[in-house]
């Protein structure tokens, strides 16, 4: 263990007039992160049971792509559902007793949870672009062929042992305890929370520079295919749909990238915050946590439902109402009529 000092690197902050033994006063951010929640997780969660179900009747649910969505999903899921449950505990005492006699492990878990989880997903959106880059830049290479032919169960086992084995080295340093049964801010050491902020800036810093450079390929190769389809006076419906398809996709994954940076960037401040001798700053910067985090997870399903026409034929449409009898009757009694 080290012999470092401990402070608080915990997601909220105890308002200056409160005692310590008082219950944590609900913020804007809580209030965002309440009002995202209850919209979008169950749309999400039927989204994703979507793709699990139908793949076998849906031939498209069964490509890499969607399983690095499951197993992207299941992370974000994961983490609204951790720290929900925290939420709970502090600012409504529900099951704030319980988790505080589990400590210090349930303490660890609580501590390791939000960075382990932005490292998991850095690392999905690392890997649904390396999909993106096989799928358009080398559609009939090797490894694009296996990993189309690996199966789905090997894909999310990778896309979750890789991140477990990036954040080890700040799991072995984990030193932490809650500061009591009430509030349960987390007390980690200062070398804890340096570790878990240069993985996850790490992390994040190598998918977004592989990102730019894949990206830059994606485009080149976009555009070029664009301009031989404008040389040809004949082109399939079918190719051309395929090619907005995957720009669509690739436009999702960019988006997804860009609230990564956010993420990397508000750990480059927990970082150089870390060396602040007083920890309000800390506390105060980390009120941001649920935002950052929380839309890293919500605009997922968001771009799934606008951006996704997959998701859109085989789930949205079934929300339609079919057409009525004297619907069909009007309708081909107007075409009789004009023809």
């Amino acid at each position: 263990m080290s012999a470092s000092p401990l402070f608080s690197a915990d997601i909220s902050e105890v308002r200056l007039q409160k005692s310590p033994r008082d219950m944590l006063t609900p913020t804007w951010q809580m209030d965002v992160f309440i009002f995202e929640t209850l919209i979008l997780i169950p749309i999400y969660i039927f989204i994703l049971l979507g793709f699990v179900v139908t793949r076998k009747r849906h031939k498209t649910f069964q490509s890499p792509y969607y399983t690095l969505m499951v197993s992207q999903g299941l992370a974000d899921i994961c983490t609204i559902v951790i720290y929900s449950s925290l939420l709970a505990a502090r600012y409504f005492s529900f099951g704030n007793i319980l988790i505080y006699s589990l400590s210090p492990y349930s303490a660890m878990a609580y501590t390791n949870s939000g960075p382990f989880m932005f490292t998991l997903r850095g690392v999905g959106v690392f890997l649904i672009t390396i999909q993106r880059y096989l799928t358009v830049c080398k559609s009939h290479g090797t490894f694009n062929y296996q990993l189309n032919h690996c199966p789905p169960f090997l894909i999310g086992l990778g896309h979750w042992f890789l991140a477990l084995l990036i954040y080890l080295p700040a799991l072995l340093h984990t030193e932490t305890r809650f500061e009591n049964e009430i509030t349960l801010l987390t007390i980690a050491s200062r070398t804890h929370l340096q570790y878990t902020s240069i993985t996850v800036m790490s992390t994040y810093l190598v998918a977004c520079i592989s990102v730019i450079l894949m990206y830059s390929q994606i485009i080149i190769v976009m555009i070029r295919a664009r301009k031989v389809d404008h040389g040809v006076s004949q082109t399939t419906v079918k190719t051309s749909n395929k090619k907005l398809k995957d720009a669509r996709l690739t436009l999702h994954v960019f988006i997804l990238v860009i609230f990564c940076f956010i993420a990397f960037f508000f750990y480059i401040g927990e970082y150089i915050l870390a060396y602040d001798e007083d920890n309000t700053r800390v506390r105060a910067f980390r009120l941001y946590y649920p935002t950052v985090s929380g839309n890293l997870s919500f605009i997922n399903p968001i771009m799934l439902l606008t951006l996704n026409k997959d998701v859109q034929n085989a789930f949205c449409c079934k929300l339609k109402r079919p057409p009525t009898t004297l619907s069909l009757i009007a309708r081909n009694g107007a075409k009789s009529t004009t023809g």
